[in-house]
């Protein structure tokens, strides 16, 4: 609705993960080169953790994005309450492997053939779970004896976990101790300094074909970072609902104290349980 408004060519806040509006702060631009190394390098296991909104999804998608073309990929998104039977046939489906599998046998057999057909055709496998730190501790276990399928000199497949932090505690426990040690890259996502928020808030305006003094006036952004607490989600979600009540009162560029109005008529992300309340997941 405000895209006009303010020239924009498309919405410069939207909460999908979409790569081209990541803006590489420090902690994203080490956490890609982990991704992006870990992965072509046939490391094994690699974990990327963080709190929810601070873009690990979007993260993900660019290291994808850059990795060699012969590189076959495998997504796991639902994973509360799944078995070790259930990852298993949902890593089947995943990867397209057909056939009738009773067992986690069967499976293993299936996944451990298709990964070596695909390193004979010089292929790179990878598998995501997001959301890990959902899974019980046997299904975590199994995820262990997923990188026993391997040659002599390197892993059939890249298994990279993602998750909130209660996954590094998760992890932490002596029953998980073995998966612990076989993860040979990790990164864990921090929040944005102040001193990040305009080049964070310029960025994504920028893609969108605005420019940021145009759209804000200097000076809001201690409130972005108030109401956020660094988190990449909260800034936008303040600065899309912002922007929506500028373009109703035909206000432009958005002052300071407009924005500090808004934030505190949202709540601030300082008061227990807001991001939860909002509904926001990573």
């Amino acid at each position: 609705m405000y895209e006009t408004f303010f020239g924009f060519r498309e919405s410069p806040f939207s909460l999908t993960p979409d790569p081209r509006f990541l803006w590489l702060s420090e902690t994203h631009q080490e956490g890609l080169a982990a991704l992006v190394y870990g992965i072509t390098r046939h490391k094994g296991f690699l974990l990327l953790t963080g709190e929810v909104g601070t873009g690990k999804t979007t993260l993900l998608r660019a290291a994808l994005s850059q990795i060699p073309p012969d590189t076959d990929t495998a997504l796991v998104l639902n994973t509360i309450d799944l078995t070790p039977l259930d990852l298993l046939k949902l890593i089947a489906a995943e990867f397209g492997i057909e056939g009738e599998f009773r067992t986690t046998a069967d499976h293993l057999i299936a996944l451990n053939r298709m990964l070596l057909e695909r390193l004979r055709l010089g292929r790179n496998t990878v598998l995501i779970i997001d959301e890990a730190q959902n899974l019980d501790e046997e299904t975590l276990e199994e995820i262990r004896l997923l990188s026993n399928l391997e040659t002599d000199t390197e892993k059939l497949m890249q298994i990279v976990l993602t998750g909130q932090p209660e996954l590094m505690r998760k992890l932490s426990t002596p029953a998980l101790r073995q998966l612990r040690q076989r993860i040979a890259v990790e990164h864990h996502m921090a929040p944005l300094r102040p001193d990040e928020m305009q080049p964070y808030l310029a960025h994504r305006i920028g893609v969108a074909g605005g420019h940021f003094e145009e759209v804000f006036e200097g000076g809001v952004e201690s409130t972005f970072f108030w109401f956020s607490g660094g988190c990449p989600r909260l800034i936008s979600l303040l600065a899309d609902r912002v922007l929506l009540s500028a373009y109703s009162k035909g206000l432009r560029p958005v002052p300071p104290e407009f924005v500090e109005e808004k934030a505190k008529s949202m709540g601030g992300s300082r008061e227990a349980g807001f991001a939860d309340a909002l509904g926001l997941e990573d």
